[in-house]
């Protein structure tokens, strides 16, 4: 089984974390979101473009969320998705709105605070920073604030599908010098607390510092 994919993306981190929850074992390919994504070899993986893609066998798949699932089917020991109907309908749905409405906000801050000035060498546009805290970000988190459990994660003691995608979009924020305001967002502030104090979390982390590195220089 091979990744595709840098960890520090936050889709391409929740199909490690996925995989380090299951115990799952794979080969990486550090592949960084770039020019090389748009070769004809890349392309043959995934003609979106994009990471991360897996690898199994004669299987080739692309999009986070469809992997995680694939992975939960063939190893069902420990799962990301809960055995109630509604609760999976559910897990799959805010893990959508991860994708659909958290990244942007969270990769728009990654990308002008981050990798901009310390990548490219790019002056960070602090009109989009500006506008991505004052504008984009409130709604988004007005509706996750609803959605937290007061204790645990959200369907329970155990992290789903959904618990990975929202606070791998915030752990990007979070290179980005976002932090969620815990005035305005209290249980969303703790959740994300809780789920960064565990093992697989921390581990995860300590495995991008070396990418952080090289983007740093």
């Amino acid at each position: 089984m091979k990744l595709h994919g840098a960890i520090i993306s936050p889709n391409v981190r929740k199909v490690v974390i996925a995989c380090m929850i299951k115990g799952i074992e794979f080969d990486s390919n550090m592949i960084v979101p770039g020019p090389e994504l748009k070769q004809a070899e890349f392309l043959k993986l995934n003609p979106l473009g994009m990471i991360p893609v897996l690898e199994d066998e004669d299987l080739t798949i692309g999009d986070s969320n469809i992997i995680i699932q694939y992975l939960d089917e063939k190893y069902p020991d420990r799962p990301l998705l809960p055995a109630e109907v509604n609760d999976r309908a559910k897990v799959r749905w805010l893990s959508e709105y991860a994708g659909s409405a958290l990244f942007p906000c969270c990769g728009s801050m990654f990308r002008e605070v981050f990798v901009n000035p310390n990548y490219f060498k790019q002056t960070t546009n602090q009109q989009v920073v500006d506008d991505t805290v004052n504008n984009k970000f409130p709604p988004v988190l007005d509706y996750l604030e609803l959605q937290m459990p007061e204790q645990g994660f959200l369907f329970g003691e155990q992290l789903t599908l959904a618990d990975i995608s929202i606070v791998s979009m915030f752990i990007t924020a979070s290179y980005g010098g976002y932090r969620v305001d815990e005035k305005r967002w209290p249980k969303l502030k703790t959740y994300i607390a809780r789920a960064l104090n565990l093992p697989v979390f921390i581990k995860c982390l300590e495995t991008e510092k070396a990418m952080i590195k090289i983007i740093t220089g």
